[in-house]
């Protein structure tokens, strides 16, 4: 899933894996954002990369960090969360969780392993 208008400058510049990080931990919250990121809180809290990039978006301002919840759920989908995880973290029912995957086309990592001295049963 593409990374919603609002945040894609964070993806573009730190990837999905930190972006989502950083979203998740600020979601819906309204922070300022230093004009330099070297010993800020945002930089010991985020990282390096993080705070540069946020800093350079929207440095001296307040910016309230936007909720992106549909990008969240894909992002916690692909990363192998189950839909009760992924509702708990995210503020949404099962039900509105599973109707945004289902429209989506995310593939999830399987979370149980396989055992390799299994047989297959319908093999």
């Amino acid at each position: 899933m593409q990374a919603p208008s609002s945040i894609s400058w964070l993806v573009d510049a730190v990837g999905e894996d930190a972006a989502l990080e950083f979203v998740e931990a600020n979601a819906g919250k309204r922070l300022y954002i230093p004009n330099q990121p070297t010993g800020s809180v945002l930089e010991e809290m985020h990282g390096a990369d993080v705070a540069s990039a946020v800093c350079r978006y929207r440095g001296g301002e307040q910016y309230q960090v936007p909720m992106a919840r549909n990008w969240r759920v894909a992002m916690l989908a692909k990363r192998g969360f189950n839909n009760n995880d992924i509702a708990a973290r995210t503020g949404l029912t099962w039900g509105r969780v599973s109707y945004l995957l289902q429209n989506e086309a995310v593939e999830r990592p399987r979370m149980r392993p396989i055992n390799p001295g299994q047989m297959d049963m319908f093999g």
